[in-house]
């Protein structure tokens, strides 16, 4: 038995209109079309309907229904899963523009932004050590620079803290680089693939503020942020003496 798309609406509970569209998607195509030119539809295509449209509005992309609708069963119990970690990314960034929104005051001037790598980054990174003293990592940018042999994909250069004594501070010189690169295992190079991040960013940081700390911690506690992983310092290149604090809020 077959029905026309006024009945199949009327048995799914969506609209005409829906319809047509997962038809020109592909999604639920008619069990046929009748001599009119009429979509038909069939019962056994009602659960697929609802069950497309459930996912639609779970905001499942149109592509990612339609590879579950033709997937096997072993694909189809890997697949939820896989959408449950973007809701959940998806979530932390809601939740995190909602602490950003919060924390902003109309009678201050704005100065943390939030950014995001839409793409995956590539960083090659090398260990340093310095003296303890402003900007100790800058005579050490073009040592780093040079040793990746030209393939270095961008002027930006990122450094990490990860030690600091009385005297002394360790720390890792990045640069953006190809996804083909690879290190030699002899050398001091180590890559890190970073997947797309969003960022609460603290613009034109001067190396030698001694307060950053402090201000990094009050910016914390004022909007509530919880950093999901190491903090960077991104300079504009390997002359800058200024840089983007970079906090990472969801990855």
């Amino acid at each position: 038995m077959h029905f026309t798309i006024q009945e199949f609406s009327k048995r799914t509970g969506l609209p005409p209109s829906k319809l047509r569209f997962y038809d020109k998607k592909r999604l639920l195509e008619p069990s046929k079309r009748l001599e009119n030119g009429y979509r038909a539809y069939t019962s056994e295509q009602v659960h697929r309907a609802k069950m497309i449209d459930s996912l639609r509005q779970a905001d499942i992309a149109i592509k990612d229904i339609k590879q579950y609708c033709d997937a096997n069963e072993q694909q189809k119990r890997v697949m939820p899963e896989q959408w449950k970690n973007d809701l959940d990314k998806r979530m932390a960034a809601i939740s995190a523009a909602r602490k950003y929104v919060g924390g902003i005051r109309a009678s201050n001037t704005q100065t943390l932004l939030l950014s995001k790598w839409e793409k995956e980054k590539f960083l090659a990174w090398q260990r340093f050590e310095a003296n303890r003293t402003p900007h100790p990592f800058k005579q050490s940018f073009t040592i780093a620079k040079d040793q990746l042999n030209g393939q270095v994909t961008s002027d930006d250069v990122y450094v990490k803290t990860e030690a600091i004594t009385s005297n002394k501070i360790t720390g890792k010189i990045g640069f953006e680089v190809d996804s083909n690169f690879f290190p030699e295992k002899s050398s001091n190079i180590q890559l890190e693939r970073v997947p797309p991040t969003l960022f609460a960013v603290l613009e034109n940081c001067r190396a030698d503020d001694a307060f950053l700390c402090f201000s990094y911690i009050q910016i914390v506690i004022r909007y509530g942020f919880k950093p999901a992983d190491y903090k960077l310092e991104r300079y504009a290149n390997i002359n800058a003496d200024s840089y983007d604090f970079l906090i990472p809020l969801v990855r």
